[in-house]
């Protein structure tokens, strides 16, 4: 679980969801202590079904987040989990929280999944944005959808040592988010195919969507 003060800045990964289980609820919540100290620094608070920051979490997990999952009555569910590359089989409520994001017009919370280089033993296949974006003030012609894009780690990153740089052959798009960047380094350019696949944009490029998937 991510958070930021505000669009534009800094994440922090203040806490984490785990299960030991795959196709089990056990899922546990618990913060981050050291990631905690820091985002509280500049405001962060908590998250407000989980109060106590020494407390491990275990019950009522899908209630407390359940305003961040698409609900099942809505006509543009299957539209909205395909624009994620989140309807593939075997797919539970956490796993679509993962690829989903579970973002809110209300809060700066994400939910970032560390993904694997598979899943059920398929390449892993999954939707991220660019990070840092407001900052590079890009032409809104810089990208189009489809084209290919291209990583490079940054490990000399002052302010992630995790930091992973996207690119459209040598030009600087942006970063990849924190929690999803530790993803790039499990993985070699080759075996990955990473494409634009969504785009806002309004007189200045505002968010780029990719797609990155584990050639199988």
């Amino acid at each position: 679980m991510s958070w930021r003060p505000g669009k534009g800045d800094g994440r922090y990964l203040v806490g984490i969801f785990s299960r030991e289980n795959s196709s089990g609820d056990d899922i546990v919540f618990k913060y981050i202590n050291d990631q905690v100290k820091e985002a509280q620094k500049i405001g962060f608070l908590n998250y407000p079904d989980f109060p106590d920051f020494n407390k491990e979490y275990s019950t009522n997990l899908k209630t407390a987040l359940t305003l961040r999952l698409m609900p099942k009555t809505r006509a543009d569910r299957n539209d909205y989990l395909s624009f994620w590359n989140a309807n593939g089989e075997g797919l539970d409520w956490f796993d679509e929280l993962g690829f989903t994001q579970g973002e809110l017009a209300t809060d700066t919370f994400e939910f970032l999944a560390e993904y694997p280089k598979r899943h059920n033993g398929i390449g892993i296949n999954f939707i991220s944005s660019i990070a840092a974006l407001s900052h590079l003030d890009l032409s809104p012609d810089c990208v189009k959808i489809g084209d290919k894009l291209r990583f490079e780690l940054e490990p000399k990153n002052q302010f992630d040592k995790n930091a992973v740089k996207i690119l459209k052959g040598k030009d600087l798009i942006g970063y990849v988010k924190k929690g999803h960047n530790l993803f790039f380094h499990k993985v070699k350019e080759e075996e990955v195919e990473i494409k634009v696949t969504n785009l806002e944009k309004n007189g200045k490029m505002n968010q780029i969507y990719f797609s990155v998937k584990v050639n199988n």
